[in-house]
């Protein structure tokens, strides 16, 4: 009794409260820093498997540009060679080529000028002809960018996916609203009527712009360069 009577109660308490505050900080700390070193991990050891990623994705963007009808004297000018970055000189190599020079303030509003300009030179049917086979290519486009996300999302940054993915959002919207003009056919049929417009070039300079956004911002990640050349 003497000895409990004697005992530091405030130190026990003040150990024992101490000891619990510090387990349930610690707890909270390993919920949060180990999925963030776990992944950082993961990043690091799959350094070259990411860029390898990346690069194909870079590859569709500049595939798509390069196959694209709308092309211009003053947009075409300047291209971009991209290659991976110089320091890992074991997997040098070259990804791709946009012909656009998506650091050019004017490319932007280029590209929509050449747009619509493209669309204003057609007869409505001609129009409608090249509409439907650059949604054809769109589709395709967004195909092979979802298969690259779907598998290999883990290993791209979060805020690229998110921008990635409403690129290819925006495409399926627009295939949607694309639909309209079948409906619109039908109409025509029935009426017998002459084709006087079509739906959905209004929303291709978007489209495309997102496109030479994403060029840019990947291309400047630190697992790759670049080089602006003129055209001769």
């Amino acid at each position: 009794m003497t000895d409990l009577a004697n005992f530091d109660w405030n130190s026990f308490w003040i150990n024992i409260w101490a000891g619990l505050i510090f387990f349930i900080l610690g707890i909270l700390f390993s919920i949060w820093l180990i999925p963030r070193f776990t992944l950082r991990l993961m990043r690091k050891r799959n350094k070259t498997f990411l860029k390898r990623k990346l690069a194909s994705i870079i590859r569709e963007l500049c595939e798509f540009l390069i196959c694209s009808p709308f092309k211009d004297n003053q947009l075409n000018h300047e291209h971009l060679s991209i290659f991976t970055n110089k320091k890992d000189i074991d997997n040098f190599c070259f990804v791709g080529l946009c012909p656009i020079n998506v650091f050019s303030k004017i490319s932007y509003p280029k590209m929509s000028l050449v747009i619509y300009e493209y669309f204003k030179e057609l007869k409505p049917d001609d129009s409608y002809l090249e509409l439907s086979k650059e949604y054809s290519r769109l589709k395709n486009f967004r195909t092979e960018i979802e298969k690259i996300l779907a598998v290999h999302s883990l290993y791209i940054d979060d805020k690229l996916i998110l921008k990635i993915s409403d690129l290819c959002s925006d495409i399926r919207a627009q295939e949607l609203k694309y639909i309209i003009n079948l409906e619109y056919d039908e109409l025509l049929e029935k009426t017998n009527s002459k084709r006087n417009g079509i739906f959905g070039v209004n929303e291709l300079p978007t489209i495309y712009e997102k496109i030479l956004l994403l060029i840019k911002e990947i291309s400047t990640l630190k697992y790759f360069e670049y080089q602006i050349d003129i055209k001769k």
